[in-house]
């Protein structure tokens, strides 16, 4: 199977070097930088002090003259379309494509140039830290996914992927409700990574101060009453999951992608994660006092880093 990447951020790195080691035809759309060096160089994948260099990956930085038979888009959320834009020249009709970006918009992005039917969402739980042009540090374990259709298509129409992603080490499940498991997500990052970016703290050190703790806990609180608010059902369930994930499931050390853009002075996912529930949260009537301030404390530093990218 031949599998289009697109995005070679740690995500991108990461499944890109997995799926490679699995035997699975990888292509990475990448920088120029990237695929300049991806002629000579493999991907190097870190993680528990070992370095594993991955070698067989196709680095591009244009797409013209590729074919593939499923894509996973590992890009940013706000670059989701131009990515989709860019592949529905290239991928068969009946291509799965996969998103895997925080919050819950992607998918819907994705649509505006390719078909409602071969768009498949996720949620992702790992990880992964690009450190290079071509290298990725893991901290904790291996990616595990659940991946749904906004359009209600079977798991069939995906099962090569998912079935290459189960290969490759990343524990993949379906779900028939795939818009409770990208709210159940965006609680999670929103959380402990808004709360996260605002304190400038990594999570065992919020998970150490009751008062941050607390911050947390109301802040995941929030986005579920919007959820509510929206028609999507989560339940007392998914909250202790998300909870437990954050309480026992993350290393000490771990900070969201969105904290690390904000605090390194580069455009991040604010306005796609916290941002996209404040929003909601308005227009419903939904009070979210914590995510709110989150928003607008980190809101001026979004827009520097948007000013100068």
């Amino acid at each position: 199977m031949s599998i289009l990447v697109y995005g070679a951020g740690g995500l991108g790195l990461y499944f890109s070097a997995r799926l490679a080691q699995a035997g699975q035809e990888v292509i990475l759309k990448a920088r120029s930088d990237a695929a300049l060096r991806g002629k000579n160089e493999p991907v190097s994948i870190t993680g528990d002090g070992a370095t594993e260099e991955v070698h067989g990956i196709r680095v591009v930085d244009s797409l013209d003259g590729i074919q593939a038979d499923a894509a996973i888009i590992t890009t940013k959320a706000w670059q989701v379309e131009d990515a989709a834009r860019d592949m529905s020249a290239v991928l068969p009709p009946d291509a799965p494509v996969l998103t895997t970006q925080n919050g819950i918009d992607a998918p819907t992005r994705a649509t505006t140039f390719l078909s409602n039917d071969q768009v498949f969402a996720s949620t992702v739980v790992v990880i992964a830290e690009r450190t290079g042009p071509l290298e990725v540090r893991t901290i904790g374990p291996e990616a595990s996914l659940t991946v749904g259709s906004p359009a209600n298509q079977p798991a069939s129409r995906a099962s090569e992927l998912i079935s290459a992603l189960t290969a490759a080490g990343v524990s993949t499940t379906w779900t028939d409700d795939i818009a409770a498991a990208l709210w159940k997500k965006l609680a999670l990052i929103c959380s402990y990574g808004g709360i996260g970016a605002a304190l400038d703290a990594n999570v065992g050190q919020t998970r150490e101060d009751t008062r941050a703790r607390g911050l947390v806990t109301t802040a995941m609180s929030e986005v579920f009453s919007v959820a509510d608010a929206e028609g999507v059902t989560l339940t007392e369930s998914d909250f202790s999951d998300d909870m437990n994930i954050y309480l026992k499931g993350f290393s000490a050390q771990t900070t969201s992608s969105m904290h690390r853009d904000l605090l390194a002075g580069r455009p991040s996912e604010l306005e796609d994660q916290v941002g996209a529930v404040v929003h909601r949260a308005q227009r419903a009537g939904v009070a979210t006092p914590v995510l709110d301030l989150v928003y607008a404390s980190m809101a001026p530093r979004e827009a520097q880093a948007r000013r100068n990218p």
